[in-house]
């Protein structure tokens, strides 16, 4: 009888603008610079992780909102906000899940699964994080890992 085997792969992390996450304004967007390639490996799965804190006391919303935004061809991506504090255009980005953040001076880490939030996986994305801390952050780091599997 086969045996069938879920690997998660490498931790990879994603680039953004110099420190522009690490250091994201409150109520402001940030997209990461180029679009994760998902057709490359084809993975049943992309986890996507937040690792983020502030040393300023978070106020507001206590929270960062992870977005995404994909494309089926690499070319064409869902519309949406992805940098500056303009939230017009925001109910048209998928959310991924949020991150609470509610103490100053502690990291906090959330993963979120791509699949999970759209269905499947598709061609590409773009990874966008909006700061609600209240707060500006003060660190800041999006990874990934693709899932995949194995019959043996």
């Amino acid at each position: 009888m086969a045996t069938v085997k879920q690997i998660v792969g490498a931790r990879t992390s994603l680039a953004y603008s110099g420190t522009a996450l690490s250091t994201l304004a409150s109520a402001t967007y940030v997209e990461n610079t180029t679009a994760y390639p998902a057709n490359t490996n084809q993975p049943l799965d992309v986890v996507v992780e937040v690792d983020a804190a502030t040393t300023n006391t978070p106020a507001g919303n206590k929270q960062l909102v992870v977005f995404i935004s994909e494309s089926l061809d690499g070319t064409n991506y869902r519309s949406g906000p992805t940098s500056g504090t303009t939230t017009t255009r925001e109910p048209n980005l998928i959310q991924i899940g949020t991150l609470p953040i509610t103490t100053a001076s502690t990291t906090e880490i959330g993963t979120f699964s791509v699949a999970q939030a759209l269905g499947y996986v598709p061609y590409s994305f773009f990874v966008i994080i909006k700061n609600d801390l209240g707060v500006a952050l003060t660190s800041g780091t999006v990874w990934t890992s693709e899932i995949s599997s194995t019959v043996a």
